[in-house]
């Protein structure tokens, strides 16, 4: 049982880089289109970001997710090659 979920594990990894590279800039979109509403939603927090800064927040969390993506997809390599080479 642990065998199989260690040859699932690295796959899975992979995926979830890729998708992070992927899809960081929907997902950066997303993430700063909820933290808007939270924010206009709730008066203690501070406020919304104008415009500019709205676009600069979302360039951030994109280059954010994407050396997530890649730091998560290089991990996973050495798991993969590792059951390729036992296979």
């Amino acid at each position: 049982m642990d065998e199989m979920l260690w040859k699932l594990y690295g796959p899975c990894q992979a995926l979830i880089g890729l998708a992070l590279i992927i899809w960081s800039t929907k997902l950066s979109l997303r993430y700063n289109a909820w933290t808007t509403q939270l924010r206009q939603r709730k008066s203690c927090l501070s406020p919304p970001p104008a415009p500019q800064m709205r676009e600069l927040n979302t360039r951030i969390m994109t280059w954010i997710l994407r050396i997530l993506g890649a730091f998560i997809l290089l991990a996973a390599l050495p798991i993969l090659l590792a059951f390729v080479r036992l296979t």
